[in-house]
């Protein structure tokens, strides 16, 4: 069984639909019933709506899981103290193998959010599991949450500078990566970037 935390936004939602597609049984963890039955439109087998800080929760979401994708709640304070228990769990329920979620460029301690992934991966790689971490630049996809403005106004506008050069990257593309490390061959230790072919 493989089990997704994060399975109610976007991402998970993307994985559990490649999984689905490969015809792989997965159990999503939700936080609500809202999107637990999204999740199991997404293709969940099976689905623990709880808390990721709650260690029961993480101890029944872990019951005969041999292969863990590890999402966080977006932009989460506990990033950190969420994964580290997550990670925990794990490796009690005798997890083979752990695919983390990060962000391109975790490094960035002015981005607190991927200073926190960098921890995680930190404590990931330390944490003797088997471990791939996916790297992934923004999602193309956000350009959409601002198609209306764009129509009205003729411009996008963007937190940053637009000199900025970055790559964006397709989270179906994301998902299909994702399910190829839970899935496929396995390279134990990797870190992948994952972005587009342009910047």
């Amino acid at each position: 069984m493989i089990l997704v935390t994060g399975a109610g936004g976007k991402t998970g939602l993307a994985v559990l639909r490649a999984l689905a597609r490969s015809n792989l049984a997965a159990r999503a963890f939700t936080r609500s019933s809202t999107q637990a039955q999204a999740a199991v439109a997404a293709g969940a087998a099976d689905c623990i709506t709880g808390d990721l800080l709650n260690s029961a929760h993480l101890k029944a979401a872990m019951q005969d899981v041999n292969s863990l994708y590890l999402i966080a709640p977006n932009v989460h304070p506990q990033e950190f103290e969420i994964c580290l228990g997550a990670l925990n769990s794990a490796k009690a329920a005798g997890v083979e193998r752990v695919v983390y979620h990060s962000v391109l460029h975790p490094q960035i301690t002015s981005m607190p959010h991927h200073w926190k992934k960098l921890q995680v991966e930190e404590a990931l790689i330390e944490s003797g599991l088997g471990f791939a971490i996916l790297q992934p630049a923004a999602y193309m996809q956000n350009v959409l949450a601002h198609l209306a403005v764009v129509r009205k106004t003729g411009r996008l506008e963007v937190p940053y500078s637009p000199e900025t050069r970055h790559s964006l990257v397709d989270l179906e593309d994301v998902a299909e990566a994702a399910a190829e490390m839970l899935t496929g061959t396995f390279y134990s230790g990797g870190i992948y970037e994952l972005a587009g072919p342009e910047m």
